[in-house]
């Protein structure tokens, strides 16, 4: 009988890494520099599910359904700034499974790309979730307005350790850095 396991990908976090104390219209201003930062607009996730088929505990690691794509742009950003991107679990296991921790899930990221302006992506090495936000990718902001794509790849751990049910669900949190 085939059980399949869903991490629910549920984008509930975004922020700016702000230096400044000033908030000025939804934008902040560099105090030693004085100048406008990037604002974030546009994110998400998709799919929102992300299905893994685990029927052999003995097989190793097997792959989700599809890979995760997260994307939004950045308004008036900046070569001389730096993005980021990263993701937490909401909970240590998945609910309805407690048997199955965070940690029997691996996060890779397959790319990271920035539409243009000088802007650059690379992607961070494989690592397994936790509850700590741990960084997927990053690089530095193109110049102007431009768009940002990171895809990630999700393996869970077969284990005779595991007990499944059809609904076991995991939330991930994303949250992007782009000051």
């Amino acid at each position: 009988m085939k059980q399949a396991l869903s991490i629910l990908l549920v984008l509930a976090g975004l922020s700016t890494t702000a230096a400044a104390d000033q908030i000025r219209g939804g934008r902040c201003t560099l105090p030693a520099l004085g100048m406008a930062l990037g604002t974030i607009s546009a994110l998400n996730a998709t799919p929102s599910t992300i299905s893994f088929s685990a029927t052999n505990p003995v097989g190793g690691a097997v792959s989700g359904s599809s890979a995760a794509a997260i994307n939004w742009n950045v308004v008036g950003g900046s070569h001389l700034l730096t993005w980021g991107i990263s993701v937490h679990a909401t909970a240590t296991s998945f609910s309805g499974c407690p048997t199955i921790p965070v940690t029997a899930i691996t996060a890779s990221c397959a790319s990271a790309t920035v539409g243009g302006g000088s802007g650059t992506g690379s992607c961070g090495g494989s690592f397994t979730l936790s509850t700590v936000a741990t960084q997927l990718a990053g690089g530095l902001e193109g110049d102007g307005t431009q768009s940002y794509s990171v895809l990630v790849q999700y393996t869970l751990a077969e284990s005779w350790r595991y007990v499944a049910n059809p609904s076991c669900t995991l939330t991930l949190t994303y949250t992007v850095n782009a000051p």
